[in-house]
């Protein structure tokens, strides 16, 4: 393929986007070519030229491709551990109300790379890097509730309700995702983590 060598105005759009480096433009490029080709037949450099980036600015952004599935669900995580270090009162009660808190944004409307996981081919890494990414989040709220406990983080008493509050916030935001008639993502989160902030 014969390509140009005349110089290109500034702003001037090449092949897919404008030049761009910024993690939003990185992430919706790689959503659009992991459901055009699916998942695994994307590579990162065919990314960073939808985006308009050198492929040394992708990994400025992202350490693999597997991160641009991950940027609004990373999002939501952050702002779980925010607002969980914000809450007053019960760690449990605290993390259940954050983790809800966390999905608000999106009201009835998933982010794409769980929207689209299947049709991506992406089901399996998302699924393959959620510990990891979760980890920190349960970490945190162990601390917490060892602290509130007089115990250690990774005793029974303080490690085992963040695991599963997060793996219930998880498995729920998973189902609305896939639910044709879903209603809000923090109703959905809230149902799932009732009983354990009732406990």
């Amino acid at each position: 393929m014969a390509s140009s060598s005349a110089p290109r105005a500034a702003g001037a759009r090449g092949p897919g986007r404008p030049r761009a480096s910024s993690a939003a433009t990185i992430h919706e490029a790689a959503l659009e070519l992991f459901l055009e080709r699916g998942f695994e037949a994307v590579s990162v450099d065919e990314i960073a030229r939808r985006a308009g980036v050198s492929r040394g600015t992708f990994f400025a952004y992202c350490g693999s491709k597997a991160d641009a599935l991950w940027a609004e669900l990373d999002a939501a995580i952050a702002r779980a551990g925010e607002a969980l270090d914000a809450a007053p009162g019960d760690a449990v009660r605290a993390l259940a109300a954050a983790l809800a808190d966390a999905v608000a944004p999106w009201g009835a409307a998933p982010p794409a790379a769980l929207r689209d996981a299947v049709a991506m081919g992406a089901a399996e890494a998302l699924r393959d890097a959620a510990p990891a990414r979760l980890q920190p989040l349960v970490a945190r709220a162990a601390l917490r509730l060892a602290l509130e406990r007089d115990a250690l983080p990774e005793s029974a008493g303080a490690a085992v309700a963040p695991v599963a509050l997060v793996a219930a916030a998880a498995a729920a935001v998973v189902a609305w995702a896939a639910a044709p008639d879903r209603g809000l993502a923090d109703d959905a989160v809230r149902a799932a983590l009732g009983p354990f902030a009732a406990a």
